[in-house]
């Protein structure tokens, strides 16, 4: 038995690594940069764990959103590490400062991109060899970057600066495109390559027309009554998040709720919570209720919208039947639908805009409006203003582009499935009665059985500040 067999046995508990682990892992080993697109449910994480466990040192990991940090964390606890840490603006002053002057004393440092800006975190890594520097849901350096995250434009430069034996790039959903921005985007050198299909082939992928709106909530409420298990309804709003919760509310007995950007945190993490422990059956959520979802049961994903692209929808549907088991998604689309995204697909600023805050940037801090914050988290990421015009102008072509090839998805008269692996340049498979298409009771008859659902009680407010309490506790323990 090689070596890293052997310490996958002792850490892991595992006799074979899943497909497209072991070469991931190797490369990390031998100090070679690699790029992982791997399909939600394969094991990236190990693909960098495993390497630091045997290496020694630290690994910094980026990834995008503050919650799947701390799942990150937690997960490694509960391994028994004990040397983790989530480096982020959520730490007391005191406890970041602390927490950065011992940062050699940690095994995993969890971080988003905005925190390389600072020149403070990049002078203290300087001074430390690196093991791995990993880049999570690395699509979003081609996505995010030019919509609303700059950060990830710098993650290259910023990775340069230190010493770092390899960098690791991981994603679920990346074609070729993507692939190209992510391997320029972080300077990858020659790197290992390990690239999965896309395709779930437990999950049914399903499309319906619908008269009207109201059509629309009348076969959403038909769905969420005959599918058994946990669902995950997608919206393009928070308004509607909130409308439709109440709807279903009145309609069924159902136990739901809402989930956006808007809520503040603690709130957000009690929603997820209760879905998680299985206190909640649906959930009614903007894209902000997206990556991290690691919940193996879903059995049904709702789309009441058309996806900015087919990377957001293959990307969405994977949150369903992560256990194996059948599931479906199902996209439901009504008179305007097709109009709204289109418009949506133009969204970003133009050059007058750009120009206009450019000329008086302070004057725009603070301000509500997408737009202008996006053009503000430019300028705090240090991009003058040729280059942002440059950045968005190639941006909203990738961004019409990106909807084109979501339309052509949904007008074909052919198999879904094999027009979305082909996009991914995955390879094709042949379809069946329980591929895609209407989502009918056959189908539904088929999918896999869900667990009995915990009563949703109403926690008292000692219940929830306790649990508050304790998690931000944890958090400084690290």
């Amino acid at each position: 038995m090689s070596a890293i067999l052997d310490a996958l046995k002792q850490h892991y508990g595992f006799d074979h690594f899943r497909p497209g682990q072991e070469s991931l892992v190797q490369a990390a080993i031998d100090g070679q940069d690699a790029l992982g697109i791997l399909p939600t449910g394969s094991g990236k994480t190990l693909c960098y764990q495993l390497p630091t466990l045997m290496l020694g040192g630290t690994t910094i990991v980026i990834e995008p959103l503050l919650a799947l940090m701390e799942d990150q964390v937690k997960r490694l606890q509960a391994m028994g590490e004990k040397h983790v840490i989530a480096l982020t603006s959520q730490l007391q002053p005191s406890d970041f400062r602390f927490v950065l002057a011992h940062l050699n004393g940690y095994r995993f440092v969890f971080m988003a991109p905005e925190m390389l800006a600072r020149q403070d975190v990049i002078a203290q890594l300087q001074q430390m060899p690196l093991t791995l520097a990993v880049v999570d849901e690395a699509h979003c350096i081609s996505q995010w970057g030019p919509d609303f995250r700059p950060a990830y434009l710098k993650l290259g430069d910023q990775l340069a600066k230190l010493n770092v034996r390899a960098t690791m790039a991981l994603t679920a959903t990346a074609p070729k495109v993507v692939q190209d921005d992510i391997k320029r985007g972080l300077h990858l050198n020659q790197p290992q390559e390990s690239i999965a299909s896309v395709n779930r082939p437990n999950v049914f992928m399903g499309l319906e027309q619908v008269d009207s709106q109201a059509d629309k909530m009348t076969r959403l409420i038909e769905l969420l009554t005959q599918i058994a298990g946990p669902k995950i309804i997608y919206f393009d709003s928070k308004q509607k998040a909130e409308q439709v919760t109440e709807l279903i509310a009145a309609k069924t007995s159902l136990s739901v709720a809402y989930y956006h950007a808007g809520l503040d945190a603690h709130t957000r993490d009690l929603i997820y919570r209760r879905f998680m422990q299985d206190q909640l059956e649906v959930i009614c959520a903007t894209s902000a209720f997206g990556m991290g979802i690691d919940k193996p049961d879903v059995r049904l994903v709702v789309h009441l919208y058309v996806p900015e692209s087919l990377e957001a929808y293959s990307q969405a549907i994977g949150r369903a039947g992560r256990d194996g088991e059948a599931s479906a998604a199902v996209l439901l689309i009504g008179p305007g639908d097709y109009q709204r995204a289109a418009q949506f697909s133009q969204g970003l600023p133009d050059a007058k805009l750009i120009e206009t805050i450019y000329r008086h940037p302070a004057a725009y801090q603070n301000m509500e409006d997408p737009q202008i914050q996006l053009i503000e988290a430019y300028i705090a990421s240090g991009f003058n203003q040729d280059q942002v015009k440059a950045q968005l102008r190639d941006r909203l072509s990738e961004k019409t582009a990106s909807f084109q090839a979501m339309a052509t998805l949904l007008n074909t008269q052919g198999c879904l499935r094999q027009a979305l692996l082909a996009h991914f340049d995955s390879p094709l498979v042949a379809h069946t009665a329980q591929c895609c298409g209407e989502l009918t009771q056959d189908v539904i008859s088929r999918l896999a059985p869900a667990k009995p659902v915990l009563a949703a009680a109403v926690l008292p407010w000692q219940t929830i500040f306790t649990t508050i309490f304790k998690h931000s506790l944890a958090e400084k323990s690290n």
